[in-house]
């Protein structure tokens, strides 16, 4: 899947996403903290993003905390080389929500 950066799914959905505090400096993941990983709840933003100039940007994308995530590890039904579905999704879905 290409990802084009648009940064609804780390808005929109539910998912497990490493603690921010459970973090080392060097960026692996406390596994003795309390709470390694949290959930994150759909319709909050991951607090990992960020936005550079339009585009959302993972804050810990290249840290080895991140390495076996759900997010590393999502994936959509298609090919490989397909564009991302989720924006046009969630934007009917508000449009949709709109109308209602």
């Amino acid at each position: 899947m290409k990802c084009l950066r648009c940064g609804c799914c780390c808005i929109h959905l539910d998912v497990a996403i490493p603690n921010p505090d459970a973090i080392r400096p060097d960026g692996t993941l406390d596994k003795t903290h309390r709470m390694p990983v949290m959930f994150k709840r759909a319709g909050e933003p991951c607090p990992h993003l960020t936005f550079a100039d339009g585009i959302a940007v993972c804050r810990i994308h290249e840290m080895e905390c991140y390495r076996g995530s759900p997010c590393e590890l999502f994936e959509q039904v298609g090919s490989q080389d397909d564009v991302c579905v989720l924006n046009a999704y969630f934007r009917c879905m508000r449009l949709s929500e709109d109308e209602n």
